[in-house]
């Protein structure tokens, strides 16, 4: 499996598979930082072009992202879909996912002590950070990041590539458009348009 990306977050995810114990052929991507090393963490080789990433996805196609901007997330996953990818979930052992009638789409990453209730749809990609809450009746879009403990209350609906931002609190039956940011310890008491950055208690742009 390839982890796409080689700095923080993919030090996250490299620690749940070690967890895991599935760090056997595990390998991550970067082709921007010049100087990263060889190896991450001195656990994972670390693959530098796109023909490499090709020649792995022949044996095991499957690869997870490791960044957490949503805007990257979403252009690197059509990235290596192009190249034959296949986007892959990772779930912390020590998050809690509800199974009544929860739908979670493809390519998410669950980090630990995040909690997912009942009734909930997480999009493709989306990235639910470590003690983050998701709560009942909440609809997440593709690609969002929902950063280390947050709080998304009853009902929240939010669009595609959206931030929100540490320790964040988003009240009950909020609806949150596309592109969204989402300032650390917010608070949301009101809808939002797409595209705005909102920040402060309550939540003002």
């Amino acid at each position: 499996m390839l982890i796409i990306g080689a700095g923080g977050h993919a030090k996250e995810l490299l620690g749940i598979f070690h967890e895991l114990n599935q760090v056997e052929n595990l390998f991550c991507f970067d082709d921007v930082n010049k100087y990263v090393d060889n190896m991450l963490l001195g656990i994972s080789p670390i693959l530098k072009n796109e023909e490499e990433a090709k020649r792995l996805f022949r044996t095991d196609n499957r690869f997870v992202l490791g960044i957490g901007n949503p805007k990257l997330r979403h252009l690197l996953a059509q990235k290596f879909l192009k190249l034959g990818g296949h986007l892959t979930s990772v779930f912390s052992p020590d998050a809690k996912v509800g199974k009544l009638n929860v739908f979670l789409g493809d390519g998410l990453n669950v980090m630990a002590g995040a909690v997912i209730t009942q009734n909930i749809s997480l999009g493709v990609g989306t990235l639910v950070n470590a003690s983050t809450t998701v709560h009942h009746d909440c609809r997440i879009g593709d690609y969002c990041e929902l950063s280390p403990g947050c709080h998304l209350l009853g009902n929240v609906k939010m669009g595609a590539r959206t931030s929100v931002g540490a320790g964040a609190v988003i009240l009950p039956n909020v609806v949150i458009g596309c592109d969204v940011v989402i300032g650390a310890g917010a608070v949301v008491t009101k809808d939002i348009l797409n595209g705005m950055m909102v920040k402060g208690v309550p939540a003002r742009s």
